[in-house]
């Protein structure tokens, strides 16, 4: 539908909510950036992580409540783009919307774990017996519908969210294929060598910041005619 056709270019979207929701977008941005350039290098073995956080306690700490963090703004941001993005694509913003809360939830359940993991840390006596309760937490069937959530609903949220967006015709259109770009590094490219990270940390700001940019778009006023005033 082309832009300004329903409810002008914000559709009923009030400024405070507008900026609440800026706010969070950048929020995740830059939680989530911190998060990734302050992560201590992990073992593909949980069992080893503990001695992984003991080596770099103050880095493994900041990522760890930095990541919780942007889950939450995650959340937030998740509701006020599809409020902003309904009026002109309800299915797809609702949706996308839904399994983005979703997947905020599912990654805090998980990503609590790094908590219990910063004190089992500190306590190298015990290690091994920590190893084997991390690794039989990971491989439990408790945690799948977590894991799926966080994974499933982080994936297709975003991206329902972000055709939507580019659907829509809204300023700063070019986010919505960023973001495309984004999940392909970080979901797929971290498998294929150490350049996934700095791109995929790249795209993250640049795509999440068109979002902010494109909430925060004033209109611009449209000239009336010379003849309409003869």
């Amino acid at each position: 539908m082309p832009e300004g056709a329903v409810g002008g270019l914000h559709g009923d979207m009030t400024r405070t909510l507008r900026i609440l929701t800026a706010t969070a977008v950048a929020a995740f941005a830059l939680l989530s950036f911190g998060f990734v350039v302050l992560q201590p290098n992990l073992p593909d073995s949980r069992a080893d992580w503990p001695a992984a956080f003991a080596a770099a306690p103050l880095r493994a700490g900041a990522a760890t409540h930095l990541f919780l963090w942007s889950q939450l703004a995650f959340a937030v941001a998740a509701v006020g783009l599809a409020v902003w993005l309904r009026p002109r694509a309800p299915r797809l913003a609702v949706i996308g919307g839904i399994l983005a809360v979703l997947s905020a939830f599912g990654h805090t359940v998980p990503g609590s774990w790094a908590i219990t993991q910063l004190v089992m840390a500190g306590d190298p006596e015990h290690r091994d017996t920590y190893g084997q309760l991390l690794t039989a937490q990971e491989e439990s069937p408790h945690m799948v519908p977590y894991f799926l959530l966080g994974l499933a609903g982080m994936v297709l949220g975003l991206l329902l969210l972000s055709i939507a967006h580019f659907r829509s015709r809204l300023p700063f259109r070019w986010a919505g294929p960023v973001l495309w770009a984004w999940l392909v590094v970080e979901f797929v490219g971290s498998n294929f060598g150490a350049w996934a990270v700095p791109t995929s940390a790249a795209l993250l700001l640049l795509g999440f910041g068109g979002l902010v940019a494109g909430v925060l778009a004033e209109p611009r006023p449209v000239a009336e005619p010379s003849y309409a005033t003869t």
